[in-house]
């Protein structure tokens, strides 16, 4: 009997240990440990991981102004971009109950609020101060685990670099919190590389996600000083990290950490800005990433040569169009359509990995554009129209079926080292592909039989421009506008006739509204809604003075750019040229023409970076204008 009660306990013991040790290991994966580094290279996180799995990314660490330690601690706990002075912050004091004050945090979200309209601002430590956020560091990285009020659950607010004391402080803190926020300095030591790789094995049970507060020295570069590695441990997922906010793998956003924070510890925040962050498979993490990286600057340093292309021969052509220089015509007209064929055979190299290797990629690029501009050139074909037709074609299969495509070309390229936008089309490719439908429609118009055909055929162009721009697509809202503004516009030449009045310019606007309508809605139903239909839920719930933030930003931004060098030099440029070449009395391309530079305006007013769109719908004008004046000669 006794032998019986002996085992029955043995098997309730062991029981009720695998119990636990299931229930901690539980426990674990519900907590995260929050890492801010002082920088991070690529050489300390292959020290630190080895061949563990790990995913990564980068993330831009660009805030609103004041720039600093404080703005982007606080951009980390509002989930949105804010800036904040850092002469607000005070310090760290403890209490004798173990609460950490941060002083001087009171006075930054009220200022935070205020430049929000007295509006509530949703922080981390107060949307999970049940769950317990705690700290250990010595720096104003504290805002991160604060409350509203500056409290925090508990913490330290020194840190020894030392192995025992860091487990038994993170075990500690751990066993009350959800959230361990812990501020660690790499420097340039050894030592303490080996002790975080250390620290990282002791936890690894727990979710782990570092952010680096600056841009490390290998990777700055004169087109970098934001955008910085990122990593997260997270259920043994070994990869490269994506977010909604980004659909774009290796990529997330400040905004992203705190809705991670949130949903993996029970919490939500409906109107946040960000997405859940999650890792996307593949074999090596930091070999992906460090390729990624190079790809990414690679393609930038492309972008800005194409573009100095192009606007260098928009200010070259002004000059001589000005003059009256008409022996230069015919030599303006090949460059013009060297452009024009460029913009093509760059989005077919997007298909390919060449931008990889940037000589050979400039190489195979402009002289593949060189012989088909001067095969073409000898030839009796529309230039113009025959490659915006081919180009047209191309982006709307890249858009729906292929988008790197457009991604991976200089005039498609989303620029991510500014952060401003990371998925669909930029203003560049947008302008592009409005001006491309206007130019194909009329070059092909004439070879259709009747003016039934005719109609169909410019409902299919211009409804296809609002499929590829809308959010479920392109998800650029000001070139959805624009394109639905445009196409308003055909139907109003093509369709009313005579019949021009007042009542039928009511319906044309009713029906406009009633587009971009849809457009939201069926945003509003998808699985990843768009920036757009976020801004607008956030305008619904926060008020008016959401919208008027944005505006300010937006406005602020276009207003900027445009005034900025070369942007304003080709601008200038461009309409000293239009203000020559349209004066010449044998264009018949009148109708075309209006159409264009109408488009190219209401682009330019209704995007923050409109002044790109209005630059490439004006160019493919000025070369559309030089190719009736070379093929006609007259004065100008």
């Amino acid at each position: 009997m006794k032998k019986h009660n002996i085992i029955l306990i043995l098997a309730l013991v062991i029981a009720f240990s695998f119990n636990n040790i299931t229930y901690a290991a539980d426990a674990a994966g519900d907590k995260t440990i929050l890492i801010i580094l002082d920088e991070m290279k690529f050489e300390d996180i292959e020290d630190i991981f080895n061949n563990d799995n790990f995913g990564m990314g980068f993330v831009n660490l660009k805030t609103r102004k004041p720039f600093g330690d404080s703005s982007f601690y606080f951009t980390i706990a509002a989930g949105r971009k804010v800036g904040v002075k850092p002469e607000n912050y005070k310090g760290l004091y403890k209490n004798r109950d173990g609460t950490i004050k941060v002083a001087g945090f009171e006075d930054m979200y009220k200022n935070l609020k205020k430049q929000n309209n007295n509006i509530k601002v949703d922080i981390l430590g107060e949307k999970l101060k049940t769950k317990g956020i705690s700290y250990i560091g010595d720096d104003s990285s504290a805002i991160i685990a604060a409350d509203k009020s500056g409290n925090i659950k508990s913490g330290e607010i020194e840190i020894k670099y030392d192995r025992r004391w860091l487990k038994e402080k993170t075990d500690y803190h751990l066993s009350n919190s959800s959230i361990l926020v812990l501020s660690y300095e790499i420097g340039e030591t050894k030592y303490r590389t080996e002790l975080l790789k250390n620290y990282i094995h002791d936890f690894r049970d727990y979710n782990i996600l570092i952010v680096p507060k600056g841009v490390p020295e290998e990777m700055k570069h004169l087109l970098n000083q934001n955008l910085a590695p990122i990593i997260y441990v997270k259920d043994g997922g070994r990869g490269l990290l994506k977010s909604s906010s980004t659909k774009r793998e290796g990529f997330v956003t400040l905004e992203d950490i705190f809705v991670e924070l949130i949903t993996t510890n029970g919490g939500n925040s409906p109107f946040a800005i960000g997405n859940k962050i999650n890792i996307i498979e593949k074999q090596n993490s930091l070999m992906e990433a460090q390729n990624l990286f190079k790809k990414t600057i690679n393609l930038l340093w492309i972008a800005y040569i194409f573009h100095g292309i192009v606007y260098f021969i928009q200010c070259y052509s002004a000059y001589y169009i000005y003059k009256n220089r008409k022996e230069k015509l015919s030599s303006l007209n090949f460059y013009h359509s060297f452009i024009v064929v460029n913009i093509f055979v760059t989005l077919l190299m997007g298909a390919s990995s060449l931008h990889v290797q940037i000589i050979l990629y400039l190489f195979i690029n402009l002289l593949v554009t060189y012989i088909i501009t001067l095969f073409i050139s000898e030839k009796e074909v529309n230039t113009i129209g025959l490659f915006a037709t081919l180009t047209y074609g191309l982006i709307i299969f890249g858009i729906f079926f292929y988008p790197e495509v457009i991604y991976n070309s200089y005039i498609g390229f989303n620029n991510l080292f500014y952060g401003a936008r990371y998925y669909g089309f930029n203003n560049g490719i947008m302008g592009v592909l409005l001006v491309t439908s206007i130019i194909s429609y009329f070059f092909i118009k004439d070879l259709l039989p009747n003016k039934i055909l005719d109609n169909l055929v410019s409902l299919l162009y211009f409804s296809t421009n609002m499929l590829a721009l809308s959010s479920n697509y392109g998800a650029n809202t000001g070139g959805f506008l624009t394109s639905v503004i445009l196409f308003l516009v055909i139907v109003y030449i093509s369709f009313l006739g005579r019949n021009r009045n007042t009542r039928n310019m009511i319906i044309l606007i009713l029906i406009g509204i009633l587009l971009f309508g849809f457009n939201m809605y069926f945003d509003r139903l998808s699985s990843e809604k768009s920036h757009a239909i976020s801004f607008l839920s956030r305008v619904k719930n926060f008020g008016i003075s959401e919208f008027i933030d944005m505006f300010k930003v937006k406005i602020k931004e276009l207003v900027k750019l445009t005034l900025m060098p070369p942007f304003s030099i080709v601008i200038v440029a461009q309409i000293l040229s239009l203000k020559k070449l349209l004066k010449e009395e044998k264009i018949n391309i009148k109708a075309e023409t209006y159409i264009i530079l109408f488009t190219a305006v209401v682009g330019f007013i209704l995007n923050d970076t409109g002044m790109i769109t209005f630059i490439y719908m004006v160019h493919y004008l000025i070369s559309l204008l030089l190719y009736e004046i070379t093929e006609k000669p007259s004065n100008i």
